[in-house]
């Protein structure tokens, strides 16, 4: 019994059950929430109330009943992982409220066990690995308290973390050696790729600037020594050539063939989930066997990253896209829609008056850029049918979408192929790992321009904005433009926390998170392994764990050998229970066989506990002194006198 008998080990087994659900309460909606918090409320009254009421069975069953019609009505399903979650974190906390025996107990903290995993269904960050952490060193130190009863708060938790550090060897061997799946664990179409955010293959007026408000990161570039100059730092994503007089969308594949070129700089990339197929490397990539280089120069995976993954890339930066473009394809990049943006197309074609060549046609467009007293904002007016002309001549205030959107249209209308091509620009380098980080804010539109043999790049934000391209986001905008906090602040030493945590981030995203199949499968063959056959890899994993078990049962039977002074005085115990005919039965341990004994005959389970409790303590808990096992010796000998053990 623990509820009654030990509040002591209720109150831990309380609190573990309550350091395990909090991190994951966050990610349930409000009502499951409320589910998951009702017992262990109820629970925390029962302790501060004494003597302690058992809530009624019909209670806990409709309790139970709720909770999992709020998660159907919640999630749509029962199946999933937060739909499973859900219902496990409202059942721990049920099975802590009915729970009366030390079994139940067990049960208990098994059940925290699972949630604890379950953090890394939803999210695989260093501080999740912390937290679980944390969680598990609380759930074995109840785990102790339970079956030690009077053990004190430092040694419960001593115990407990030397537990956890003698798994942890074990626990990297299986981390090195376990086959490595090369898709998520958790594969249900409902919710296994639902975290995902960046760009999309549409842009219209609002949807860069408002991916701009947000600080999360896209993904990191490792440069090596040489960090290319911010001007160069155009990471390629969607080209967007239809037009439909708002928004741009990619057209029909262009059945170009792109010249090859000479790769000038190796990255590796660390590219966060979008569920997209962009690699968003530096433009005119070179592709690897697994990767496809689109006509447009996009360099694309052959399915949607569904997680993080880690691309060596190489690429030859520049302004110019060689390609031997087909005629189609140029009708559809001068294609503009019928009935919009009158004053801009008049525009257009008079630049192609008064201009001949392509050049000179494209030099007067951004002429007409740099003397209109454009205004670079996060924040501009809204636009209205014609969006190019509204941005032209009434507003002049706008975001980088609102330029490239307009300078496309101003080009088309004066007889150049042109189109939008959306990505990434610029980064920032982080001065603890030396990574350029690249945030969701970073995201940018720019313009390519046809010249009879070559897509030349434009970024009209440039020409009316330059320092957006040399010192980023932040020092284009206006003070009053809001933007995330860390990527605003001008504290030191919130720029160096930020740094830190993002590098200590990135070497877990790298080195544990990292670690997939393809890095199993070098650093096996490194050490002369083969991870294909399987039998390979049970052989590592067997031997493993006999290594591992020899090295800390070891120690074990040498202290086993250097107690023979309370194996004796345990062993006039059971001669005087074997007078009662209860004995102690192979494989059968103190603690459980003084429950035994205990349940058999109360009188002699008076105490018993106490003993067989202290026993194990002295057999496998730290080397006994002397005091304790004359302590030990004197309740023995206090128990064998006393007259419930003689009659």
């Amino acid at each position: 019994m623990i509820a009654n008998e030990d509040r002591s080990a209720t109150q831990w087994i309380t609190a573990a059950v309550a350091i395990t659900l909090l991190p994951l309460l966050p990610a349930l909606t409000l009502p499951l929430a409320a589910f998951a918090l009702v017992p262990l409320i109820w629970q925390a009254w029962r302790l501060w109330r004494r003597p302690a009421a058992m809530p009624p069975r019909p209670v806990l069953l409709l309790l139970a009943v709720g909770a999992a019609a709020a998660t159907g009505l919640q999630y749509g399903s029962m199946f999933g992982r937060l739909p499973g979650l859900a219902v496990l974190a409202v059942l721990v906390g049920l099975k802590l409220l009915e729970s009366r025996t030390r079994r139940d107990a067990h049960v208990a903290v098994q059940l925290c066990f699972f949630l604890q995993l379950g953090y890394f269904l939803i999210e695989q960050s260093a501080l999740t690995a912390v937290l679980a952490a944390c969680s598990c060193l609380l759930c074995i130190a109840a785990l102790l308290r339970v079956e030690q009863h009077g053990l004190s708060l430092r040694r419960a938790l001593s115990g407990s973390g030397r537990l956890l550090l003698w798994a942890a060897p074990l626990a990297a061997a299986l981390f090195v050696l376990f086959p490595r799946l090369d898709r998520p664990l958790w594969g249900l179409p409902a919710d296994a790729f639902s975290a995902s955010s960046g760009l999309s293959d549409t842009m219209s007026p609002g949807s860069i600037s408002e991916l701009s408000l947000s600080g999360e990161i896209a993904f990191r570039v490792e440069f090596g020594e040489h960090l290319p100059p911010p001007a160069t730092r155009y990471f390629r994503g969607p080209v967007l050539t239809f037009f439909d007089g708002r928004s741009w969308r990619p057209g029909p594949p262009s059945g170009a063939r792109i010249a090859t070129v000479r790769p000038t700089t190796d990255y590796v990339v660390t590219l966060e989930p979008n569920q997209q197929r962009w690699l968003l490397g530096l433009e005119q990539p070179v592709p690897a066997p697994d990767q496809i280089l689109t006509a447009e120069g996009v360099l694309m995976a052959r399915e949607p990253i569904r997680s993080r993954v880690r691309l060596h890339l190489q690429s030859h930066p520049g302004d110019r896209l060689v390609t031997e473009e087909t005629e189609a394809h140029l009708r559809a990049a001068r294609a503009l829609p019928q009935g919009f943006n009158p004053r801009a197309l008049a525009l257009g074609r008079q630049i192609a008056d008064q201009n001949v060549s392509d050049p000179a046609r494209l030099e007067a467009i951004k002429d007409f850029l740099r003397r209109g007293d454009f205004a670079y904002t996060l924040s501009p007016p809204l636009l209205g049918r014609d969006t190019a002309d509204d941005f032209l001549f009434k507003t002049r205030h706008g975001f980088c979408e609102h330029f490239a959107s307009a300078f496309v249209v101003l080009a088309r209308a004066a007889g150049l192929p042109a189109r939008v091509v959306a990505g990434y620009q610029g980064g920032e380098l982080n001065a603890v790992d030396r990574t350029l980080v690249v945030r969701q804010s970073d995201a940018h539109a720019w313009a390519e321009v046809w010249l009879g043999d070559a897509w030349q790049r434009v970024d009209p934000t440039a020409i009316a904005a330059p320092r957006r391209i040399d010192g980023g986001l932040l020092e284009a905008l206006p003070d009053t433009d809001a933007l995330p906090y860390l990527v605003r602040t001008d504290s030191a030493w919130m720029r160096a926390l930020r740094d830190r945590a993002e590098a200590v981030a990135h070497a877990w995203n790298t080195w544990v998170l990292g670690y997939d199949a393809q890095r199993q499968r070098s650093f096996m063959q490194q050490l002369g392994f083969s991870v294909d056959d399987w039998r390979t890899v049970i052989y590592l994993l067997g031997g493993a764990a006999i290594l591992w078990q020899g090295l800390i049962l070891a120690p074990h039977f040498v202290r086993l050998q250097r107690r023979p002074r309370a194996e004796r005085a345990w062993r006039r115990v059971q001669k005087r229970l074997a007078r009662h005919g209860i004995e102690q039965g192979s494989g059968e341990g103190a603690i459980s066989f003084a429950a035994r004994a205990g349940a058999l005959d109360s009188r002699l389970g008076t105490g018993l506990d106490s003993l067989a409790a202290a026993y194990s303590r002295l057999c496998f808990g730290p080397s006994p002194d002397e005091a304790a096992l004359r302590s030990f010796e004197r309740q023995i000998s206090s128990w064998l006198s006393a007259p419930s053990s003689t009659s």
